[in-house]
């Protein structure tokens, strides 16, 4: 991480405060507002509630983008993600990367979710495409949609984004790391 961050899905903020920890500024968004309160309260000077769909140049360059906890995912769909990548790349500097993490849809699967996969094959839609809410106590989110891709599925949506992937890791699967860097 360097420069200006980006921490886009930021939640509770614990990627923003150790970035800010290490004197970078630092700009979190999360489009619940008990999230970005909890930021606040945790110490993080910029927090703002503002969807994905939301952002543009009103909030200047940065150097880092953070989409970190399946956050690459949150545009839901192939061609939305594209499209973000594309928003993302008018957001960052020259030198800009995008710090993130997914999970690999093909890995530690049992007989529900291969056929999950194989029923998103059918509709036209990438093996990885979920639709989840998130749930702590009581209190849950809305549906929504999420991408999950594999490093080859990621490499194949990144032509003319002006992405490349710069840098992967494998952690404990099915999760795995990377870094985007302009082309």
């Amino acid at each position: 991480m360097r420069g200006r961050v980006l921490d886009i899905g930021a939640g509770a903020g614990r990627h923003s405060v150790e970035a800010q920890s290490r004197g970078l500024e630092v700009v979190a968004i999360d489009m619940s507002p008990g999230a970005v309160e909890v930021c606040r309260r945790r110490g993080i000077r910029d927090a703002r509630t503002l969807a994905l769909a939301e952002i543009g140049a009103e909030l200047g360059l940065f150097d880092t983008v953070l989409l970190m906890c399946g956050n690459l995912g949150l545009a839901g769909s192939a061609r939305a993600t594209r499209e973000t990548l594309d928003r993302l790349h008018a957001l960052t500097t020259s030198h800009g990367k995008i710090v993130f993490d997914s999970v690999d849809p093909h890995v530690g699967n049992d007989e529900a979710e291969r056929a999950y996969m194989e029923r998103n094959a059918r509709r036209g839609r990438m093996p990885g495409e979920v639709t989840i809410r998130i749930r702590y106590g009581e209190i849950a989110t809305p549906w929504f949609e999420l991408l999950c891709v594999s490093p080859a599925e990621l490499d194949s949506l990144l032509p003319g984004t002006g992405w490349r992937l710069a840098w992967m890791r494998a952690a404990e699967p099915p999760d795995w790391y990377g870094v985007l860097e302009k082309a």
